[in-house]
């Protein structure tokens, strides 16, 4: 009962309230959990689909109330196969435009973002240790829930696509392979501006 009294107090307050106006620059601290999908690299069941939780940090600045860019950092814990004691270890930076749909005297924040940078990665495969980085592409979307004029708290959608090009000996021969992957993360996190 106490919850739905304090929701019910939050949205009237937030009813009330003045449209913000959003400039400036943002940090945002947030988790979630991801699905990677490694194209069978690491021989997992099914469908070469492993799952990991994971940290985000992001830096920003609004140019306007419909348009922000932003420096984003992600860490995900050890993708573990069942099956063997194949893991692979992911952290992934990139930069991002994104577009904002401010509604509900800008309480309410529609966003999509697109994006490019690095994935680097420590695996453990059939014995083999290695470390790799590759391009990276980023599609994000998701809401904000504007609190306060300084705090917004969102909840999304991140996917990152990337290819790794790998060569091994198979029978003293030497195999080139190409893994193309994905890497899909629902996320929430809470967004300070400055």
């Amino acid at each position: 009962m106490k919850k739905i009294v304090l929701l019910l107090l939050s949205l009237t307050t937030l009813s009330f309230g003045e449209p913000m106006d959003r400039t400036g620059p943002y940090i945002a601290v947030g988790g979630g959990y991801a699905v990677f999908n490694d194209d069978f690299r690491m021989d997992a069941e099914p469908l070469g689909v492993n799952h990991s939780y994971n940290v985000n940090i992001i830096g920003g600045a609004f140019i306007n109330r419909y348009l922000s860019v932003e420096i984003a950092y992600d860490y995900y814990e050890t993708f573990d196969n069942d099956k063997n004691s194949n893991t692979t270890k992911l952290s992934i930076a990139d930069v991002a435009a994104k577009v904002h749909y401010p509604f509900w005297k800008d309480r309410i924040d529609l966003y999509g973002a697109f994006g490019a940078g690095q994935v680097y990665w420590k695996e453990n495969l059939n014995g083999a240790s290695q470390d790799d980085q590759s391009g990276v592409l980023r599609a994000d979307f998701g809401v904000g829930f504007r609190a306060l004029e300084w705090l917004t708290i969102n909840v999304g959608y991140r996917k990152y696509h990337f290819t790794l090009d790998h060569e091994r000996d198979v029978d003293n021969n030497i195999v080139y392979q190409q893994y193309n992957m994905e890497l899909g993360s629902a996320y929430t996190n809470i967004e300070v501006l400055f």
